[in-house]
């Protein structure tokens, strides 16, 4: 998995797929996966609430953006 970790974070909570794998996955390959993530564990927050913190501060509207993703796997 390539790309910005936060992208493919806010991917896999639209796939709903085992978000524990597929991040166990990215952080093998991608050491800004890993730093990231242990961002994520250091602030005491799940990846959704760290994903949705993030999202929020950045004026994104995670929900319609979840949604376009979904709509697209149709």
């Amino acid at each position: 998995m390539n790309g910005n970790p936060m992208q493919i974070i806010m991917q896999m909570m639209a796939g709903g797929g085992n978000p524990q794998q597929i991040v166990q996955q990215m952080m093998k390959n991608n050491p800004q996966a890993s730093a990231l993530m242990n961002q994520v564990k250091q602030s005491g927050m799940t990846t959704e609430q760290y994903a949705r913190q993030y999202a929020k501060q950045n004026n994104i509207d995670i929900d319609s953006m979840l949604k376009s993703f979904q709509n697209r796997g149709r």
